[in-house]
């Protein structure tokens, strides 16, 4: 009977064991999932399958760039400049294939900033793409010409783009959220950081990005504790779009904002959350052995 039971239960675990995904929305399915889970190299190997069955997707394309990307910043040294090529091609083939593909060309923007020449990087070719971009979105071009400063290291350039993003549309929530993380991170102006990011959420309480941006703040300043944990806690209620920050980064900027005032048995569930999402990330992994 025993045997027999345990033959029953292995048959259904087989019948019910999902397949293996098949077609180029499957395969770019279980690529999204491989990337939560911070398996870029698997992430990967799903989407050059994908793009070898739909090679002319700009998504597919400008996806396998961004498991790319992920797997080059682990990789030694020699490993970096392969990569690195194979996400420029990844990059430009998206934009070749849609050229309104936005996202691409601000990310290409920046890889020809930091990129050498003959790895096919250089200015020319960052502000090539950062026009193009600017002229098809004016603060989506904020960011491109912004990315492509930061990269340079020309940090007073790059404040301008945000600055500018804000004169231009006063009652944008996005753009005042865009130039409060980086006057916060770049110029460690945190009052200046909250101000314009509470004057998003006036703006438009329901752009979720500003409450992250609340909280990561607070946690990134050491500040303003009670209310970017709330910001991170609503946030948390929130399903974001891929082009939104990640729940697991929300988890862990609130464990970083309950470990700053001492309180571990919070601190510790909130990075335990974040690992859960993302497993094997090691800024997470740190941070609970920190608090344990």
């Amino acid at each position: 009977m025993r045997t027999l039971a345990l033959a029953t239960a292995l048959f259904a675990s087989v019948t019910l064991a999902a397949p293996p995904p098949q077609n180029p929305d499957e395969l770019l399915a279980a690529a999204k999932a491989a990337v939560r889970q911070n398996d870029a190299p698997r992430a990967a190997e799903l989407l050059e399958k994908a793009v070898a069955l739909r090679p002319n997707s700009a998504e597919l394309h400008y996806r396998l760039s961004e498991a790319y990307a992920s797997i080059g910043e682990t990789a030694n040294a020699f490993k970096q400049v392969s990569t690195a090529r194979k996400v420029m091609a990844e990059l430009e083939r998206a934009v070749q294939l849609d050229p309104n593909r936005i996202d691409a060309r601000i990310d290409l923007a920046g890889f020809y900033a930091m990129a050498p020449g003959f790895m096919g990087g250089g200015e020319v070719k960052a502000l090539e793409q950062a026009v193009e971009v600017k002229r098809r979105d004016s603060f989506q071009g904020h960011r491109a010409f912004a990315r492509m400063y930061t990269v340079q290291k020309k940090f007073d350039l790059a404040r301008k783009e945000y600055v500018d993003a804000v004169r231009e549309e006063p009652t944008s929530a996005r753009a005042h959220a865009a130039l409060g993380i980086f006057v916060a991170r770049n110029d460690k102006n945190c009052r200046g950081a909250f101000d314009e990011i509470e004057k998003a959420l006036q703006l438009d309480p329901a752009y979720m990005p500003a409450w992250f941006r609340l909280g990561e703040v607070a946690a990134l300043c050491g500040t303003n504790y009670a209310r970017g944990e709330e910001a991170l806690k609503r946030y948390l209620t929130y399903e974001p779009n891929d082009h939104e920050p990640d729940l697991a980064t929300a988890h862990y900027h609130l464990g970083q904002i309950y470990e700053k005032q001492g309180r571990k048995a919070e601190a510790r569930q909130s990075y335990a959350a974040a690992l859960r999402v993302s497993p094997g990330t090691k800024t997470f992994q740190d941070a609970l052995k920190r608090v344990s």
